[in-house]
């Protein structure tokens, strides 16, 4: 039954893959921020900050993504670097709020923020 059930769920797993292991990347860096951490709730909110962001980000890529595959490669290659700047600039904003609200822990954000990367590279492990 639990095989026939992921079976079943792997293309729903496959496209969430990254949403996912961020959440629990996230999840986790939390749990032992908790522990250091003497703001809990400027630790939360930096965190959920960062993650939200991140999510935010990875939506933007994907939009681009589908959008430039279907323009020429001239004006693909310009639409793909144009939104890799905003995105970087967003980044950068977020960021910058982050370090002069003093509600938001900035190291928080940091984590929340680098749980793209660490989706990515745990996508690339499981491919090998």
């Amino acid at each position: 039954m639990n095989n026939d059930y992921l079976k079943m769920n792997k293309p729903h797993l496959k496209k969430n893959f990254m949403p996912i292991v961020m959440i629990g990347f996230s999840l986790i860096v939390y749990t032992i921020g908790i522990l250091w951490t003497s703001d809990l709730w400027s630790w939360t909110r930096g965190i959920l900050f960062g993650l939200l962001f991140s999510l935010l980000k990875l939506k933007l890529m994907q939009s681009t993504f589908k959008r430039a595959v279907t323009m020429p490669e001239g004006k693909a290659k310009s639409y793909a670097t144009m939104h890799y700047v905003l995105r970087y600039l967003l980044t950068g904003l977020v960021l910058f709020v982050a370090a002069i609200e003093p509600e938001i822990n900035i190291l928080g954000v940091f984590f929340g923020l680098i749980s793209m990367k660490a989706a990515a590279y745990m996508q690339l492990m499981m491919k090998e």
